[in-house]
């Protein structure tokens, strides 16, 4: 597959608990736009082919090719990619499958760096998650070990995030309770004025750390927030265009197709016949 981004509202198909997916982008990609945002999901990517650095709620971690990350549920990050060739593979893992005797547990950001045999062996434990997936009909009884193995790998490589240079709990934190209403209800017409009240928070005050802390004002991390998640529904269901503008939160069609085009460049029913935009 050569489409596809890691910063989206995710839908795990209940049956089979884990998505995979393999993104491959061009030698003139350019580089993606920012965007800070959480799953609900568990997170595991290995990077073959990436510059740039991720930055989380646990620190600032380089991005190398042979990086693996593994990001637990509803823990802030972003992704902050060079222009030019990437290649990587995705699994979201429903979190159900963590702790007890399914999944080891782990609650904050790990990235760990591998060269050598070691970057020979994740590649291979990743190639055959994809192979899995790509092959079977129903989740494969293979897919959990290997799961089991790449996570207490990352856990035991990862590495420490460059002091000081990481975004800090405190400062997320404060925006939580503004960034779970998007989430819970991103149809619901929440004003800045409501988001910073929401946050016990001035509006130019919550307006200025918003800014400082994710990158982008309040209004556009909304807008983009709600197409990422109608491209996805775009993908993943058969939902009439006009449900899914409404159930994101536009107020109509027209609107909804016109942000569409000026975002991915297609329209909304050109972006599901063609599976996404071009890379």
């Amino acid at each position: 597959m050569a489409s596809g981004t890691i910063c989206e509202p995710v839908v795990v198909d209940p049956d089979r608990l884990v998505r995979i997916e393999q993104v491959v982008q061009s030698a003139n990609a350019p580089a993606p736009e920012r965007f800070a945002h959480f799953h609900d999901v568990v997170e595991l990517v290995w990077f073959e082919q990436v510059e740039g650095q991720l930055i989380s709620e646990d620190g600032r971690f380089p991005l190398g090719a042979g990086t693996a990350v593994l990001l637990p549920p509803m823990r802030h990050h972003d992704f902050v990619l060079e222009a030019g060739a990437r290649a990587w593979i995705l699994a979201h893992l429903d979190p159900a499958l963590l702790g007890g005797d399914t999944l080891p547990h782990f609650d904050r950001c790990l990235v760990a760096h591998y060269e050598g045999i070691e970057h020979e062996r994740m590649t291979m434990l990743f190639d055959w998650l994809l192979a899995l997936d790509a092959q079977e009909s129903a989740p494969s009884p293979l897919m959990l070990p290997i799961l089991e193995l790449l996570i207490i790998a990352i856990q035991r490589a990862a590495t420490t995030p460059s002091a000081g240079a990481g975004v800090s709990v405190d400062a997320l934190s404060r925006l939580r309770p503004a960034l779970d209403r998007v989430a819970r209800d991103p149809a619901a017409a929440l004003t800045l004025e409501d988001a910073a009240a929401a946050c016990h928070l001035s509006s130019a005050y919550f307006s200025r750390r918003f800014k400082a802390v994710l990158g982008m004002n309040y209004t556009d991390y909304v807008r983009m927030y709600r197409l990422r998640l109608a491209a996805r529904r775009l993908l993943t269901s058969r939902d009439r265009i006009g449900a899914i503008a409404y159930d994101t939160g536009f107020a109509t069609a027209a609107h909804f197709t016109a942000q569409f085009r000026n975002r991915y460049g297609l329209s909304p029913r050109e972006y599901r016949a063609g599976s996404g935009p071009e890379t």
